[in-house]
């Protein structure tokens, strides 16, 4: 089977642009799937889920798919853990998935979905901070400038310092899915991830969706679990299937053929594809604060994406 992967090869060494431009695409696609996330949740709301029982259905189904998926691959070993990683991948799942998701379906039920995928985008502003405190690392003026780009963008976003005219707690909750985010991707940078990013991503997702379950008990939601519509468990589906493990698959094969960097600002298409889909299926127009708070916090995770290959920087870089 080795000898027919040869010509393969010999395709992407002599169309490497070609190769490029792909991978970019699939990342874009990715984002394209991210962002359609926002309608099936809308539509799950209309039918008796809310923000916490959709999380815990959606990341549940999702750990059950990757389980499957790492005993395919002869990964066994990802579901044991040792006596040391057992917390940060408890602290992982719970802020990383559970609170992450929760939070952004919460966010997208009381501000428009565009918005919320801007809020969300602020992760890397997240990681750079926590960066600076947790792990002591070196900040400089590029980051500075990206920071307080970041959040003048915010502030735009949301329409100033009154919030208006959205719902406080949807704009804080979208935040926080940022921050959740954020801590999703320091478990790769400087957790787990770093040496296995399967075992890594899995565990993640098993934690999160036991503290769900937990949650769900404790606050009796567990009633909500049992949607009857046949549509709400379609939305559901979709989001964990589509929007959730087809957009990170896509992702995953462009990282093979592009840099991080690169990957990080192709999958801000999220944003105006979130725009473009609540547009199209749920007439939510985006104003004009929201266009140009997302493109200054687009610029700013540029500048901190790119800084390795501009600036000649060798450390901290946010992919």
């Amino acid at each position: 089977m080795g000898d027919r992967n040869y010509p393969f090869r010999d395709l992407l060494n002599s169309h490497s642009r070609m190769i490029y431009c792909l991978g970019v695409m699939s990342v874009v696609t990715a984002g394209a799937l991210w962002g359609s996330g926002g309608v099936p949740v809308r539509i799950s709301y209309k039918y008796g889920m809310n923000a916490l029982t959709l999380a815990t259905l959606r990341i549940t189904l999702a750990s059950l798919f990757m389980a499957l998926f790492s005993i395919y691959r002869g990964r066994k070993d990802i579901f044991f853990l040792e006596k040391r990683q057992l917390i940060p991948s408890f602290i992982s799942g719970l802020f990383g998935v559970a609170i992450c998701f929760t939070a952004a379906a919460f966010a997208m039920g009381r501000i428009p979905i565009g918005l919320t995928f801007v809020l969300i985008n602020t992760a890397p502003l997240w990681v750079m901070g926590l960066g600076w405190i947790v792990w002591n690392e070196r900040a400089t003026r590029l980051h500075l400038v990206a920071l307080v780009l970041g959040i003048s963008g915010v502030l735009v976003a949301v329409g100033g310092v009154k919030f208006q005219p959205y719902n406080v707690l949807g704009l804080l909750a979208g935040l926080g899915a940022g921050l959740g985010y954020a801590i999703y991707v320091l478990n790769g940078k400087h957790g787990m991830g770093r040496t296995d990013p399967l075992k890594a991503y899995v565990q993640m997702f098993f934690w999160g969706a036991l503290c769900l379950w937990i949650i769900v008990f404790l606050t009796g939601e567990i009633r909500g679990i049992l949607v009857r519509n046949w549509q709400a468990w379609l939305s559901i589906l979709y989001i964990t299937l589509v929007s959730d493990i087809g957009g990170y698959a896509f992702l995953m094969r462009a990282l093979r053929v592009i840099p991080g960097g690169v990957a990080a600002i192709a999958s801000m298409s999220e944003i105006p594809f979130s725009m473009l889909w609540s547009w199209i299926f749920l007439s939510e127009v985006p104003s004009r604060n929201a266009f140009q708070g997302g493109a200054m916090i687009i610029l700013a995770v540029t500048l901190l994406s790119l800084e390795r290959y501009f600036f000649n920087l060798e450390r901290n870089k946010i992919s």
